[in-house]
């Protein structure tokens, strides 16, 4: 028996709708026509048997049909295909909008598999809000807690455990909330006899009483603290004939890297060869054994020019270094076949290494050995190298070798800290201090510099008002592009 003409007129105008939106879908969604004739065919209905009017007649509430539980239970079956086809369509144009907001240099495979996934794992429901004319990063960040890096490597599996993301040279942090608080300090050296080392002992090796409360509370608290490492960790090898200064480290040293709450170290300098090819690659097994990522050298140049990344409240933040510190070379650069450093005499390298790195991360920070040795005052090749860096790719630039501190500036509004000078090295009074980097998905938040002075074979934080103000005073004179006010904070001076 048929149904009640209202009835078959709803079934109609449903199979009329899905029918539209069947056709908009394409031909990969022609099979579910299917269901829907058999649900037609169920109310013995035909296109030819419904007249406009009984269109008009279908305007009815669900309240005025009959209770015939056949045909509630076909108009269900009726809606709910109807719902998961408009789903289905969204989902694929959300997708194809996705695809084309992604990296060029990706496949279009490996694209289509990313949204694939990120689908599957978030759901169109929760992902359809995002505004494809705005930043996708931004809002992938909101909505997933992570950024489209983040994502991206967690697709691939490279985020599934410590050992696996550390084999892809990223390393995981917790943090509470959405800042990344990063941490910079200059030239350390740990050299047997007559240095740091030395006054170390004499104290019991407490690193405690060679650095102030709060220059170790400042590192150990950071998510991610870098310093420049500016000697070799060995007992083998010869001194480098004809250097002046040459340094070594004995290997147990190594736990105060550690303790002073190191997450990273630049060997991208003069002396992390020092000791000649024996003692620099027992100070890649040593860094690696103590679980301490390095950039800047390695083995051969791909390990030397490869990336560190650190991934932190759902931020991918990047990490590379080079050299240009040497007026008489003694450091090997890092050949296809040969251990050294990555050099940037000539920069092609380095832009290239920056361009590469800064495409797998949010926020790339370069690590750079450059600058004069005891001048004050950073020089224009620098600035011209730091333009080329940014327009490359990098951040931010934090500078090193002069062993004293140098000016801090700005270059089409992204920070260069051109030296932090030593930060923990001999027995010479000088300032120096700790720059700190506040980093959010869209960029940094907050400069800053926590000030600090070397004297004695110790490294102290300047707290009382006098000295600061004379510490910030002397930087300020040193930094005529940038703002620094009395609690250390650094602004652009023409953003």
């Amino acid at each position: 028996m048929k149904v009640h003409m209202r009835s078959r007129t709803i079934y109609f105008t449903l199979f009329t709708v899905l029918s539209l939106v069947i056709g908009a879908c394409g031909s990969p969604l022609n099979e579910k026509e299917a269901p829907l004739q058999e649900v037609l065919a169920e109310a013995e209905i035909t296109e030819a048997e419904i007249t406009e009017a009984e269109i008009t007649e279908a305007e009815t509430t669900e309240a005025e049909l009959p209770k015939d539980s056949a045909v509630q239970d076909s108009l269900a079956r009726a809606g709910r295909e109807l719902q998961n086809l408009w789903q289905e369509q969204r989902r694929s144009e959300f997708a194809a909008a996705l695809i084309e907001k992604l990296p060029a240099e990706t496949s279009r495979e490996e694209k289509a598999a990313f949204v694939e996934w990120l689908l599957d794992t978030y759901g169109y429901e929760q992902l359809k809000t995002i505004d494809f004319s705005e930043d996708i990063n931004r809002q992938l960040y909101d909505v997933t807690g992570a950024s489209l890096h983040v994502l991206w490597d967690t697709s691939l599996g490279y985020l599934e455990d410590e050992e696996t993301a550390a084999a892809h040279s990223i390393y995981l942090r917790d943090t509470e909330g959405t800042v990344v608080d990063l941490a910079f300090a200059g030239d350390i050296c740990l050299t047997e006899d007559g240095y740091v080392i030395d006054h170390y002992d004499a104290v019991g090796d407490d690193i405690n009483l060679c650095l102030s409360k709060e220059i170790m509370d400042r590192l150990n608290e950071a998510d991610i603290s870098m310093i420049n490492h500016e000697y070799p960790v060995s007992t083998r090898g010869t001194a480098l004939k004809g250097k002046y200064y040459t340094f070594r480290a004995n290997p147990e040293r190594e736990i105060i890297l550690q303790q002073m709450g190191i997450d990273i170290v630049s060997l991208a300098n003069n002396h992390i060869y020092d000791f000649g090819a024996d003692a620099f690659y027992d100070t890649l097994e040593v860094l690696k054994e103590a679980d301490l990522p390095y950039v800047g050298a390695g083995a051969d140049i791909e390990e030397a020019s490869r990336p560190v990344y650190f991934i932190v409240g759902g931020i991918k933040i990047g990490f590379v270094s080079a050299n240009r510190s040497e007026k008489i070379i003694y450091t090997p650069e890092a050949g296809e076949n040969s251990p050294g450093v990555v050099r940037m005499y000539d920069t092609a390298m380095m832009n290239d290494i920056i361009k590469d790195a800064s495409g797998q991360c949010d926020y790339l920070i370069a690590y750079v050995h450059w600058g004069t040795e005891d001048s004050k005052y950073f020089e224009s090749y620098q600035t011209a190298i730091a333009r080329e860096f940014f327009d490359s790719g990098a951040d931010a630039i934090i500078g090193s070798h002069p062993h004293v501190l140098q000016g801090i500036g700005y270059v089409d509004g992204k920070p260069v800290v051109y030296s932090l000078g030593d930060f923990w090295f001999n027995r010479e009074t000088k300032y120096t201090a700790i720059v700190n980097l506040e980093v959010t998905i869209d960029g940094i938040s907050e400069l800053s510099v926590l000030p600090c002075i070397q004297e004695g074979y110790e490294t102290h934080y300047i707290g009382d008002a006098l000295g600061q103000e004379a510490f910030y005073e002397y930087l300020r004179t040193l930094s005529p592009e940038a703002e620094i006010d009395d609690d250390g904070i650094i602004t652009d001076r023409q953003p």
